[in-house]
């Protein structure tokens, strides 16, 4: 989609501030509490102005110039060189597993080499002899890519994905993965959680130019509910939740998907559930919280 750069009203530039303002507050939860000075941040976030200045606000039949990037950025082109000039030091960060676990977990439960009668996984042996034989080293071969099988079996039965029976057989638990909080992996989930939604969200906001819009819906009670409610809505959301998404995920199983082989256009998609809880200061202005800690000069 073609993203056009405009200059808004003062009124609706505040709103706009104001609602990111809302955005971002769990964000800077999650960098502080990871020790991330706003220095740090701030140098990302200049890294992000010039990237998306760069690949979504180019004039067509001309090539970007620093300058220019300078003008919509609202940075000095000075900062613009020096983002520039670190983008193209800048090494490729770790690898995360967190795809290829998806990937094999989604194989194991919905491949029929690995599923038996109503659609059950298999309990299946680490390694067997023979090319015909139904394991875990062939599973992950088929599905991670180049991660080793033990590796990644450490990782699954780590988190308790996995677990292993009988000497040699193993079974599966679940269908998710979730990694530790601090890991790698969890980051980028952070990351693709956020930026799917608000790109749905984005999309949407656009809605007159492109025509048509993406699901996104929402359902609450606005009077809240019940303490006393809390846990059973969060076990009802979760059964229901996770056989829609395992539903979805079966449908998308029986696709001829594309492979590395494949000349043909390829889009990433996908569906994202979440269950929110708001925080009790939520609805608390920055000015009352500033007051209720005396922070503020009478």
């Amino acid at each position: 989609m073609k993203s056009y750069y405009v200059q808004m009203p003062d009124s609706v530039k505040a709103g706009l501030l104001s609602a990111f303002r809302v955005v971002v507050r769990p964000l800077v939860r999650i960098l502080l509490r990871q020790g991330i000075s706003f220095a740090e941040f701030a140098d990302v976030l200049k890294a992000v102005y010039v990237e998306v200045a760069v690949s979504d606000f180019k004039v067509e039949g001309k090539r970007g110039t620093k300058s220019r990037i300078a003008v919509i950025t609202g940075l000095t082109r000075k900062e613009v060189s020096r983002v520039i000039e670190m983008a193209g030091t800048e090494k490729e960060g770790a690898r995360s597993n967190l795809n290829r676990v998806a990937r094999v977990l989604a194989g194991w439960h919905t491949d029929p080499d690995f599923v038996g009668p109503y659609g059950m996984p298999l309990e299946i042996r680490y390694e067997e002899e023979g090319l015909s034989a139904v394991t875990f080293s062939k599973l992950v071969r088929r599905y991670s890519g180049d991660m080793s099988p033990r590796s990644m079996l450490d990782e699954l039965m780590r988190v308790g994905v996995v677990v292993e029976t009988e000497p040699g057989w193993l079974k599966v638990l679940r269908r998710d993965y979730e990694p530790q909080s601090l890991a790698q992996d969890s980051f980028e989930r952070v990351g693709e959680v956020v930026k799917n939604f608000i790109d749905t969200v984005d999309f949407n906001l656009q809605k007159e130019e492109t025509g048509h819009s993406r699901f996104e819906r929402v359902v609450y009670s606005p009077e809240g509910i019940r303490n006393a409610d809390l846990d059973r809505f969060g076990r009802y959301v979760n059964e229901r939740c996770q056989a829609l998404l395992e539903e979805i995920d079966n449908w998308i199983a029986q696709l001829d998907l594309p492979d590395k082989n494949y000349k043909g256009g390829v889009t990433y998609t996908g569906v994202g559930i979440y269950h929110y809880i708001e925080r009790p200061d939520e609805k608390r202005s920055f000015k009352e919280k500033l007051s209720d800690e005396g922070l503020l000069k009478d």
